[in-house]
């Protein structure tokens, strides 16, 4: 089942990935609760449906559906960056980030479903973790808790 099918919204659905500056380093997974305090602070001032995220040491991938409308994209990425950037560097926030973001609108529910398997997966493609669920900072531990909730309650 993609995102689609869970969560039928009027918006785009599509695969963003973010990188940092400096590649190679691990400032992601190193101040992840500040990560985790940015994109909650923009959750809770734009509305987002979070598909499948996977934190990396220096880059993260995303599958997200959000509404309609020219500023969706910027808005929430632009607050989500500036909001870690000032966390972390306060005293140069406009270095942390490459300015661009690369996104890929997905058009069907088998783009997304490959989207899906792009986050879960890149920890392993990557030589981070041997099992998709072995790495902490991917999205993949919310689906399986809500899967065995359904098990459960089935």
């Amino acid at each position: 089942m993609s995102i689609m099918d869970r969560f039928p919204l009027p918006g785009q659905t599509q695969f963003f990935t973010l990188r940092l500056a400096r590649a190679g380093g691990s400032l992601l997974v190193d101040h992840i609760e500040d990560l985790r305090a940015a994109w909650a602070a923009m959750v809770a001032d734009h509305p987002t449906v979070c598909g499948a995220m996977v934190v990396l040491p220096d880059h993260l991938h995303a599958v997200l559906t959000l509404p309609p409308g020219p500023r969706a994209v910027s808005a929430r990425w632009s607050q989500v960056r500036r909001d870690f950037a000032q966390r972390v560097a306060p005293e140069a926030p406009e270095t942390i980030w490459l300015p661009e973001i690369l996104i890929q609108p997905l058009r069907d529910s088998a783009e997304v479903n490959r989207a899906l398997a792009a986050c879960w997966e890149a920890p392993v493609r990557l030589g981070l973790a041997k099992h998709p669920e072995d790495w902490p900072y991917s999205s993949l531990h919310r689906d399986l808790r809500i899967a065995a909730r359904r098990r459960v309650g089935a």
